[in-house]
């Protein structure tokens, strides 16, 4: 078993995801395979210009949806190999994933038949709620009265879940989401190399244990215990069990030390880590940045959680709110308010305007 700590562990993710700024394009990001989150819609593009500052998105990443069923950026040219690393294993896998789905009779069935259906209905441009509405006349047997719709809809997990094996890509446009389907898709019936998959997961996010891997992807230990990869190493993180990719072995242990400050929005990938008292030991500070809803952003310096952001847009300007968990030296202030204003760029803002404070 390989010792290493949580310092050396930050230092390694902070490189591996290039918060160091390593990346130089868009294209060689290398959070991309596992996607960047779009949630809350618009974020993707400050973690995407945290990475690369003043970056634009090309053509070839694109916006679908993914893990978990949320929102992600992904290289367009990685998605087929994605969807056929999430399809669900089997009944229990899908139930794990979509609790809802325990209601019906053959969950991976239903599965396969409701990716075929958002296929056939998404292959000319529509939006949310026609999709949903077709879907739903193809799948009843996967749907129910919804209070909030006051309609009979298909379980909205399942809906967004299934869009990827069906090639399913988002467009937002003028706060609208616009929906099409990749025109040439070999639609996946079965999973393959779920494995890789949790190699990525571990070389972005790790060393971590099978929960932590379960819980990203949003399945269950048990349902990915089955495909779990056998030549992992296992690291012991400050007395924790955990595995590992053994091709990063070497990078783990000597990371570069992390430098300067970050503005990461809620969704960011750094943040998607399952062991948050890793990420931010104090658990006052854990329920102020990870809130059940309107969590804040991550304030980043030198590799440390040291406080949390919010911004507003007022006219031309951004309002930037910093707070820090200790009082910021002067040096992080100055590095702040640097970032706000390419945050602002990002928001449609003219300039920043940053206010801080303290817990």
């Amino acid at each position: 078993m390989i010792e290493t700590d949580r310092e050396r562990v930050l230092a390694y993710r902070h490189a591996v995801q290039q918060l160091d700024r390593s990346a130089g394009a868009v294209e060689n990001l290398g959070v991309l395979p596992l996607g960047v989150p779009d949630t809350p819609a618009g974020s993707a593009l400050q973690s995407v210009r945290t990475r690369v500052p003043g970056a634009e998105l090309p053509n070839s990443v694109v916006l679908a949806w993914s893990v978990r069923g949320s929102a992600h950026l992904h290289r367009a040219a990685d998605l087929a190999e994605l969807a056929g690393r999430l399809y669900p294993m089997s009944d229990a896998d899908v139930v794990a994933r979509m609790p809802v789905m325990k209601s019906v009779d053959a969950p991976l069935a239903v599965f396969g038949k409701t990716v075929a259906a958002m296929r056939e209905h998404s292959l000319e441009p529509t939006d949310r709620g026609t999709l949903s509405a077709a879907v739903t006349r193809d799948v009843p047997e996967a749907s129910a009265w919804c209070k909030a719709c006051e309609s009979t809809h298909v379980f909205y997990s399942l809906y967004l879940q299934s869009g990827l094996a069906a090639g399913i890509r988002l467009v937002r446009a003028s706060g609208r989401l616009r929906i099409t389907a990749a025109p040439k898709w070999h639609v996946p019936q079965r999973p393959a190399r779920t494995d890789d998959l949790i190699k990525d997961v571990l070389r972005l996010l790790g060393p971590g244990s099978i929960t932590d891997v379960a819980a990203l992807l949003g399945t269950s230990a048990t349902a990915l215990r089955p495909v779990w990869p056998t030549d992992l190493v296992e690291v012991s993180v400050a007395g924790k069990q955990s595995w590992f990719v053994p091709d990063a072995i070497a990078a783990l242990d000597s990371p570069p030390s992390p430098r300067g400050v970050r503005l990461l929005p809620t969704g960011d990938p750094y943040l998607q880590a399952r062991d948050r008292a890793e990420l931010l030991p104090d658990p006052a500070h854990r329920k102020v940045l990870w809130r059940a809803v309107g969590s804040p952003g991550a304030l980043l310096a030198d590799g440390e959680i040291v406080g949390t952001w919010r911004a507003r847009k007022a006219g031309s300007k951004l309002q930037v709110d910093a707070t820090g968990f200790r009082a910021l030296s002067a040096a992080v202030r100055e590095e702040v308010e640097t970032e706000a204003q390419q945050l602002a760029g990002t928001r449609g803002a003219k300039s920043a305007v940053v206010a801080f404070d303290s817990i």
